[in-house]
Formats: C-alpha cells, sequence, structure tokens
C-alpha cells in the first residue's frame, strides 16, 4: 500500500464513525400504552380469584402494577423478545398503522401473560386489550 493509499483509508475510517448515529436507549412512550381497563382486585370471591373482562374470573392480582408492567415492557422491547419468554419476538413502533398497532398490542399481550415467567403473568381478559386487538384487527389495512 502506497503512502496515499493509507492516508485516504484513513480519514474514510474516521469520517464513517463520527458519522455514525448514535443510539440511544429510550424507553416505550407510556401514552402508548392504554389502561389496562380492569381493576385490580376488583369483586375477589375469597378463593384468590377476582373479575376481570366480560366477568372472566383472573387472579386477583391482575393486572398488574402500571409501573411493573411498564418496566417489564420496556425490557422486552428493548431485547427485541419476550424476556421470559425469549422465542416470541417483539417490538413497538410508534406508528399507527394498522400494522403497527398489531404489533403494539402484541407486545402488550405478551407483556402482560409472562411478566413473571413463560406463562406466568396475567390472563388477557384482566385487561382490555385482547378487545383493543379484535378492533385494530377490523381496520382497513
Amino acid at each position: 500500500m502506497n503512502f496515499f493509499t493509507i492516508i485516504l483509508f484513513a480519514v474514510a475510517s474516521l469520517t464513517s464513525v463520527q458519522a455514525a448515529p448514535t443510539i440511544q436507549a429510550r424507553g416505550v412512550d407510556p401514552s402508548l400504552v392504554p389502561d389496562f381497563g380492569i381493576k385490580r382486585g376488583d369483586q375477589p370471591d375469597g378463593t384468590g380469584n377476582c373479575v376481570g373482562l366480560n366477568g372472566k374470573l383472573i387472579p386477583c392480582s391482575c393486572p398488574p402494577k402500571r409501573s411493573e408492567f411498564l418496566q417489564s415492557l420496556n425490557e422486552n422491547v428493548a431485547a427485541g423478545h419476550a424476556t421470559h419468554n425469549p422465542s416470541v419476538p417483539v417490538s413497538f413502533p410508534t406508528g399507527q398503522s394498522k400494522a403497527d398497532q398489531q404489533a403494539r398490542i402484541g407486545a402488550l399481550l405478551v407483556t402482560l401473560q409472562n411478566i413473571h415467567g413463560v406463562g406466568k403473568g396475567c390472563p388477557a381478559v384482566s385487561t382490555v386489550y385482547g378487545k383493543l386487538q379484535e378492533q385494530i384487527n377490523t381496520l382497513p389495512n
């Protein structure tokens, strides 16, 4: 290699390093996370069950605390998969297309149902997320 080629390579390398975008970790925008729509501990039956969507029985510990849920959702999104169920991919796009909304509601449901381990979370009927998913699925493409 001649001297000019070495200098050109060095300048190109520096330029590409300086031009590389800075990646910052940021959390999910909480305004894109709907309220659960179900009150935790509602109508306990004395055996650990409470009432969820459409009168379905759910654990009285469901839905989780919003802060706990958002923390778990952020961990899943940052990892690109459910941290407690790694075979399930998770994304949280911020757009308003049908596909973006489907991906977000999917991320919410996966996080909810696996918040404490594989299948160790809260059922979909402990929130209105399943109902929202149905509504999103009926939107035109």
